[in-house]
């Protein structure tokens, strides 16, 4: 990963706030607990190894502001102490490699201007991911992420939407109160 500044960041986003592009939403809960009784939430204290530099401070506010309102909207109460769980997140980016095999011709016959082979298409793929972590064991009991491909230029209104629409898809995977 090489650092790019703000405008990295916005690329980054871009992946997770590119214009059309899928987004793949993923969630898993540990089928032992249920969350029925959680209420409350706090901030993990706990420190994930540092993301991608083209995430912003301002960017990673975003994405808590997010999470918070997302959680508000599901009937949960964030306290600073004794919290039911705490929420985490990360964000990563890594480059990935589409290899597909050509294979079209052009003309009356399929002989003429036939072409076959391999294409490579490079790209960067970010992710969002949510923990939620047992308040009293610490252990993770929920995890939600959002996968899509990062798109190079992109406004900051359309790189803030879809990271709002990331957040959104991953927490409608969360049971309400």
């Amino acid at each position: 990963m090489r650092p790019c500044g703000n405008a990295g960041a916005l690329t980054f986003l871009s992946v997770l706030l590119g214009g059309c592009a899928s987004m793949a939403i993923q969630a898993d809960q540990d089928p032992a607990v249920s969350l029925d009784s959680y209420g409350t939430y706090a901030w993990s204290s706990l420190q994930r190894a540092p993301g991608d530099v083209r995430v912003t401070p301002a960017l990673r506010g975003q994405i808590r502001d997010d999470i918070d309102r997302h959680l508000a909207d599901k009937g949960y109460v964030r306290v600073n102490t004794e919290a039911d769980f705490s929420v985490i997140y990360q964000v990563t980016i890594e480059g990935e490699t589409i290899v597909q095999t050509l294979d079209y011709y052009t003309g009356s016959n399929w002989k003429e201007n036939y072409l076959a082979g391999p294409s490579q298409r490079r790209y960067e793929e970010g992710t969002l991911i949510i923990d939620i972590l047992d308040g009293e064991s610490g252990r993770l009991i929920w995890r939600g992420t959002a996968t899509a491909e990062v798109r190079q230029r992109v406004s900051i209104e359309d790189r803030s939407a879809r990271v709002a629409e990331a957040v959104r898809k991953v927490l409608e995977r969360f049971p309400s109160r």
